[in-house]
This record gives structure tokens, sequence and C-alpha cells, in this order.
């Protein structure tokens, strides 16, 4: 089986790295002027930072690159969940979007949000379509965050929406814990 490092060193690891290549620090305020221009590209000088709404307590920034672009435009089938560990203390979380792409999921969107409601989903998904106007999906596996589910059925009234078995699980596991329940299952 497949042995992750420690978080800890990972963290490390990055901080190293960053410090090596001469990479900015992570802004510690929202309202920082702008993301760096080495941050915008990608190692080909693609460009990768495609929204960055400005300045202030509702900022969004969304990266992909012309190939995941290209990947999210051409595809039907996505997979879409947020985390929140990993993310600069300045946002709430990391939404990506995954397509399947010729057998294999894909991130194709990364997107740092500030905040986990219906408006910045939204506003997110209105944002991706400015850039991948073609985008259509026709099947979306996500999480079972009512907001979201929302969001994703007005704005492609044609998908169909599954839930994941994964989130499910997690779902029943939290709610038997909530009632006491959970030695007994």
């Amino acid at each position: 089986p497949l042995r992750l490092p420690p978080l800890d060193h990972v963290k490390r690891t990055v901080r190293q790295h960053r410090k090596e290549n001469n990479l900015p620090n992570i802004p510690n305020d929202v309202d920082f002027p702008s993301v760096p221009t080495i941050l915008q590209f990608t190692k080909r000088n693609e460009i990768f930072l495609r929204i960055d709404t400005g300045p202030g307590p509702d900022r969004m920034l969304i990266f992909s690159s012309p190939e995941q672009c290209s990947i999210l435009a051409s595809s039907t089938e996505f997979l879409v969940d947020g985390t929140f560990d990993i993310v600069p203390d300045i946002f709430y979380q990391l939404y990506v979007i995954h397509a399947v792409h010729r057998e294999h999921v894909i991130p194709v969107v990364f997107c740092l949000l500030r905040r986990k409601n219906a408006t910045t989903y939204q506003e997110m998904i209105n944002k991706i379509l400015e850039f991948a106007p073609a985008w259509n999906p026709q099947t979306i596996m996500l999480d079972f965050e009512k907001a979201v589910l929302n969001v994703l059925s007005n704005s492609f009234p044609q998908v169909s929406l599954s839930g994941c078995y994964f989130h499910l699980r997690q779902s029943i596991h939290r709610q038997l814990q909530t009632q006491g329940l959970q030695k007994q299952y």
C-alpha cells in the first residue's frame, strides 16, 4: 500500500522549496494587492490564474491552465469537492473541479474561496463560465452540500447530479455520533 509522508513533513518540504526558489510568502491579509506574477503562470509560461476578484472580504482566486480549460470544455462528466485543511488562512476552502477525461480523473479548476454559501458558489460558476463558456457538464458527482447542489442544478438544468458514496458514509457516521449511536454501528 502507498504511504504518504506526515503532513508536517510535507509542509516543511513546501516551505523549503518556496525558500530555495525565492517564491513570495503567502499573504496573511485578504486585501493583498495582487497575486505575484510568478504564481499567475505555469512552468510553461501559460496563463494559470484566470480570476482574481480583487481585494476584499469575498475575494476569490480561480486557477486553470489552457490544457485544463480545454479538458473542462470537452468533458461531460465531473467530480467536485471542497477541502479545508490545506488552504492559506485567509481563505476558507479550496474547491476543485475534476473532469473524467480518457478514463482518468483530472483536476481542471482550482478555486480559493472565502465562504461556503450559495452566493459564493454561484459567483464561482459565473466566473468559470467567463473563461470557459463552452463548459456544459452532463453529470456531476459531489458531496451532499445543499448550497452546491442548488447552484449546480440551477446553473446547468440538464445536469445529472449524484452523491458520492464516501461522503454519504461520512454523513451517516457523523449523524450516528450526534445521536450517540456510534458504538452500536
